[in-house]
């Protein structure tokens, strides 16, 4: 008997670890090799410039509506639409955690900006500056909530930075894009 569970207790060890291996493996393979294909792309339709995400159907679902407030104006929507989509592949492709994406309002050497910041966190990807403003953080915020899709703005994220507010927004993008 000694014998059997010598030789049995290694055996099972070997089985044990080569399921964990393929639970993982099976789990790994159903995120996107976000390497090898852009997740994030810019559209346009009828005037109307977009920064969408595609999901695990194929679906395009849009993050950022460019020309959504004529309060709030780019000189050049369209190339700011792809600045944004290739900084995003590009911040994906790096390895960081979409699951728990922030998109930021905050001031940048004296401009209004909005990055993405992990969990309640610095800003760690500069998306784009603003025009000067008297009050940067009040623009950025206003920004923010005027070109993010509103379906991504249900629960907002308020802070307080040397007395002004400043608004930021999670997304966990494996859930939003089907890729959990």
């Amino acid at each position: 008997m000694e014998m059997k569970s010598k030789y049995l207790s290694p055996l099972l060890t070997i089985i044990a670890i080569s399921l964990g291996i393929f639970s993982v493996k099976a789990i790994v393979e159903k995120i996107p090799t976000v390497a090898s294909e852009a997740v994030f792309s810019c559209q346009s339709n009828e005037g109307s410039v977009n920064t969408v995400a595609k999901t695990n159907d194929g679906l395009w679902q849009p993050i950022f509506y460019w020309n959504n407030d004529p309060e709030i104006t780019f000189s050049n929507p369209q190339q700011l639409c792809n600045s944004v989509s290739q900084k995003l592949n590009n911040y994906l492709a790096e390895g960081n955690d979409l699951s728990s994406v922030t998109f930021k309002a905050q001031e940048q050497m004296g401009l209004p900006a909005i990055c993405v910041a992990e969990q309640y966190q610095q800003c760690s990807l500069l998306l784009f500056t603003l025009k000067p403003s008297s009050k940067p953080y009040d623009y950025a915020n206003r920004a923010l909530a005027s070109i993010l899709n509103q379906d991504l703005q249900e629960t907002p994220i308020k802070s307080q930075t040397r007395g002004v507010q400043s608004i930021a927004y999670e997304v966990n993008f494996w859930q939003l894009l089907g890729w959990k």
